[in-house]
Protein backbone atom coordinates (compact mmCIF):
# COMPACT_ATOMS: atom_id res chain seq x y z
CA UNK A 1 0.00 0.00 0.00
CA UNK A 2 1.72 3.44 -1.12
CA UNK A 3 -0.06 6.17 1.74
CA UNK A 4 0.68 9.59 -0.05
CA UNK A 5 0.35 11.89 2.78
CA UNK A 6 -1.28 14.96 1.76
CA UNK A 7 -1.86 16.84 4.59
CA UNK A 8 -2.59 17.54 8.53
CA UNK A 9 -5.69 18.76 9.49
CA UNK A 10 -6.46 20.21 12.91
CA UNK A 11 -10.47 19.91 13.71
CA UNK A 12 -12.26 20.37 16.61
CA UNK A 13 -14.57 18.58 18.28
CA UNK A 14 -17.39 18.61 20.83
CA UNK A 15 -16.08 15.74 23.89
CA UNK A 16 -19.25 14.08 25.30
CA UNK A 17 -18.68 16.59 28.50
CA UNK A 18 -19.52 18.92 26.11
CA UNK A 19 -15.52 20.37 26.29
CA UNK A 20 -14.60 21.19 22.62
CA UNK A 21 -11.38 19.75 21.83
CA UNK A 22 -8.27 20.12 18.65
CA UNK A 23 -7.93 17.05 17.24
CA UNK A 24 -4.98 16.26 14.73
CA UNK A 25 -6.63 14.21 11.16
CA UNK A 26 -3.89 13.73 9.30
CA UNK A 27 -5.41 12.69 5.14
CA UNK A 28 -3.99 10.83 2.94
CA UNK A 29 -4.32 9.18 -0.48
CA UNK A 30 -3.38 5.33 -1.46
CA UNK A 31 -3.11 6.03 -5.13
CA UNK A 32 -2.85 2.15 -6.14
CA UNK A 33 -6.03 1.36 -4.21
CA UNK A 34 -7.53 4.84 -5.03
CA UNK A 35 -8.93 4.87 -1.26
CA UNK A 36 -8.38 7.79 1.00
CA UNK A 37 -7.32 7.59 4.61
CA UNK A 38 -8.19 10.08 7.91
CA UNK A 39 -5.82 9.18 10.80
CA UNK A 40 -7.28 9.85 14.27
CA UNK A 41 -3.64 10.24 16.34
CA UNK A 42 -3.60 10.41 20.01
CA UNK A 43 -7.54 10.68 20.72
CA UNK A 44 -7.73 9.02 24.37
CA UNK A 45 -4.58 7.87 23.67
CA UNK A 46 -5.43 5.55 20.47
CA UNK A 47 -4.81 6.53 17.00
CA UNK A 48 -7.66 5.14 14.52
CA UNK A 49 -7.57 4.92 10.54
CA UNK A 50 -10.78 5.38 8.70
CA UNK A 51 -10.44 4.19 5.05
CA UNK A 52 -13.01 4.40 2.09
CA UNK A 53 -13.41 5.61 -1.35
CA UNK A 54 -13.57 9.08 -0.69
CA UNK A 55 -12.75 11.55 1.94
CA UNK A 56 -16.28 12.32 2.54
CA UNK A 57 -16.92 8.57 3.18
CA UNK A 58 -14.00 8.53 5.20
CA UNK A 59 -15.45 11.42 7.18
CA UNK A 60 -18.78 9.89 7.91
CA UNK A 61 -16.93 6.89 9.31
CA UNK A 62 -15.13 8.77 11.52
CA UNK A 63 -17.69 10.46 12.48
CA UNK A 64 -19.48 7.48 13.25
CA UNK A 65 -16.66 6.09 15.83
CA UNK A 66 -16.64 9.62 17.40
CA UNK A 67 -20.66 9.85 17.78
CA UNK A 68 -20.60 6.09 19.47
CA UNK A 69 -18.39 7.62 22.20
CA UNK A 70 -20.47 11.01 22.54
CA UNK A 71 -18.68 13.17 20.30
CA UNK A 72 -19.32 15.60 17.67
CA UNK A 73 -17.10 16.51 14.99
CA UNK A 74 -17.60 20.28 14.25
CA UNK A 75 -16.54 20.86 10.59
CA UNK A 76 -18.81 21.47 7.48
CA UNK A 77 -18.88 17.82 6.27
CA UNK A 78 -20.84 16.78 9.99
CA UNK A 79 -23.67 19.42 8.77
CA UNK A 80 -26.71 18.04 7.46
CA UNK A 81 -27.01 20.39 4.75
CA UNK A 82 -23.34 19.64 3.30
CA UNK A 83 -23.13 16.58 0.52
CA UNK A 84 -20.57 15.93 -2.42
CA UNK A 85 -21.63 15.82 -5.86
CA UNK A 86 -21.09 12.69 -7.46
CA UNK A 87 -18.15 14.65 -9.58
CA UNK A 88 -16.51 16.26 -6.74
CA UNK A 89 -15.92 12.84 -5.23
CA UNK A 90 -14.61 10.98 -8.24
CA UNK A 91 -12.04 14.06 -8.73
CA UNK A 92 -11.69 15.17 -5.77
CA UNK A 93 -11.89 12.46 -3.02
CA UNK A 94 -15.54 14.48 -2.26
CA UNK A 95 -13.04 17.44 -0.22
CA UNK A 96 -15.88 19.87 -1.73
CA UNK A 97 -19.07 19.51 -0.59
CA UNK A 98 -22.29 21.42 -1.62
CA UNK A 99 -24.74 23.41 1.19
CA UNK A 100 -28.03 22.37 0.37
CA UNK A 101 -31.23 23.62 0.71
CA UNK A 102 -34.53 21.49 0.33
CA UNK A 103 -36.15 22.57 -3.50
CA UNK A 104 -33.10 24.24 -4.85
CA UNK A 105 -30.33 23.22 -6.94
CA UNK A 106 -26.73 23.47 -4.77
CA UNK A 107 -24.43 26.60 -5.85
CA UNK A 108 -22.66 26.88 -2.84
CA UNK A 109 -19.38 24.70 -2.12
CA UNK A 110 -17.63 24.49 1.10
CA UNK A 111 -14.82 22.67 2.47
CA UNK A 112 -15.77 19.18 4.83
CA UNK A 113 -13.12 19.89 7.02
CA UNK A 114 -13.98 24.01 7.49
CA UNK A 115 -14.38 24.50 11.11
CA UNK A 116 -18.99 24.20 11.77
CA UNK A 117 -20.37 25.90 15.04
CA UNK A 118 -21.84 23.43 17.21
CA UNK A 119 -25.68 23.92 16.34
CA UNK A 120 -25.02 23.44 12.88
CA UNK A 121 -23.78 20.32 12.88
CA UNK A 122 -25.69 16.78 12.98
CA UNK A 123 -25.52 13.29 13.48
CA UNK A 124 -24.54 11.15 10.69
CA UNK A 125 -28.30 10.11 10.25
CA UNK A 126 -29.45 13.18 10.43
CA UNK A 127 -27.33 14.25 7.43
CA UNK A 128 -28.72 11.08 5.51
CA UNK A 129 -31.99 12.14 6.26
CA UNK A 130 -31.32 15.75 5.03
CA UNK A 131 -29.94 14.22 1.64
CA UNK A 132 -32.58 12.13 1.05
CA UNK A 133 -35.31 14.63 1.76
CA UNK A 134 -33.46 17.19 -0.64
CA UNK A 135 -33.56 14.57 -3.31
CA UNK A 136 -36.95 14.17 -2.95
CA UNK A 137 -37.75 18.11 -3.10
CA UNK A 138 -35.73 18.51 -6.28
CA UNK A 139 -37.71 15.81 -7.75
CA UNK A 140 -40.96 17.27 -6.43
CA UNK A 141 -39.93 21.09 -7.80
CA UNK A 142 -38.93 19.44 -11.15
CA UNK A 143 -42.60 17.46 -11.33
CA UNK A 144 -43.98 20.85 -10.65
CA UNK A 145 -42.09 22.45 -12.99
CA UNK A 146 -42.95 19.89 -15.94
CA UNK A 147 -46.60 20.06 -15.12
CA UNK A 148 -46.44 23.87 -15.32
CA UNK A 149 -45.55 24.02 -19.05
Amino acid sequence: MLMNKIERIVSKARLADGLVKDLRLDVSLDTQQKTWQITLANFEEHTKCFEETDLYEAMRALRQYLEAKGCQLLCAGARPDVFPSGMSRSMGGGRKAYLIRLGKQATERVDIFDYAEPGLVGTVQQQREHVEAWMVSLRAYSDRAKAKK
